[in-house]
């Protein structure tokens, strides 16, 4: 063997070790941003979960306040219905006691 193949096989041999030193580097980081991905995967599904569970959450309240709205309007309705069945009764009352009152100042006079 000469001097120059013995050479360049050493150089070979020094290039292969490094490259097999960036290749085990490279799969050592691959494998850390596949570990990575997994929990991005894990967080994006619970973020997924979550977001049903809001949207569920917004259906029940807007349920909720639909029939808290009927309710209240009804509870509104009936109040007018009284409020007007006193105001009419008020009103009565007025025309009697102005009638009484009128018919009281006219006996007076």
């Amino acid at each position: 063997m000469s001097p120059l193949t013995l050479v360049i096989e050493v150089v070979l041999a020094i290039m292969l070790a490094a490259c097999l030193y960036y290749f085990w580097r490279l799969d050592k980081r691959l494998a850390e941003l596949r570990s990575g991905q997994d929990g991005a995967l894990r967080a994006a599904a619970d973020l997924a979960q979550a977001t049903a569970q809001a949207e569920a959450a917004v259906r029940t309240l807007r349920a909720t306040a639909s029939d808290a709205g009927r309710d209240l309007q009804a509870r509104i309705n009936d109040a007018r219905a009284t409020a007007d069945r006193l105001g009419l009764g008020a009103g009565r009352l007025r025309s009697g006691a102005d009638v009484g009152a009128g018919a009281g100042a006219r006996g007076r006079i």
